[in-house]
């Protein structure tokens, strides 16, 4: 599959194999910069064939903390998105106990038992690996790679 983008400054959105998006946010400050995001990442969804259910991993270790209306805004998209993707791994520093935590809330009120919040590279790597092709696991390894911090120094198989 060709690489399709969808870039601003606030986040980068991308789909380079399969049905595996991948998503690196920056910065979310307002409901508007959140429906910006929830647009760019409705492209991508709806550019997959037919039927197919997208996955997606989302890296949010950049951001700092959401203001509330930024969050409340995400938990509407979380939950609009439910039905749309297959499975998603939301990525947080586990040195950022604030997102950390909003985000547990996030992911809590928007009430699907497919995504996640992870803590770094294996532990998404542990939740998506069951349903992603080896093209679209290994996108996804270089794409938690590409973050801050030191690379992966281990995969699970």
């Amino acid at each position: 599959m060709s690489e399709t983008r969808s870039r601003d400054p606030r986040y980068l959105i991308q789909n380079r194999a399969g049905r595996l998006i991948e998503a690196r946010v920056f910065d979310l400050r307002t409901r508007d910069d959140v429906d910006a995001y929830s647009h760019d990442l409705g492209i991508q969804v709806m550019r997959m064939p037919g039927t197919v259910r997208p996955i997606l991993c989302a890296d949010h270790r950049r951001v700092a903390v959401y203001s509330q209306p930024a969050a409340d805004r995400l938990v509407e998209l979380f939950t609009h998105m439910n039905t749309r993707l297959e499975r998603v791994a939301v990525v947080v520093a586990r040195t950022n106990a604030t997102l950390a935590m909003q985000l547990q809330r996030i992911v809590r009120e928007a009430a699907y038992h497919a995504r996640r919040v992870v803590y770094d590279a294996e532990d998404a790597h542990a939740h998506l690996a069951p349903v992603l092709a080896p093209d679209e696991l290994a996108c996804m390894r270089d794409f938690l790679d590409e973050a801050p911090g030191p690379p992966s120094s281990r995969w699970l198989v």
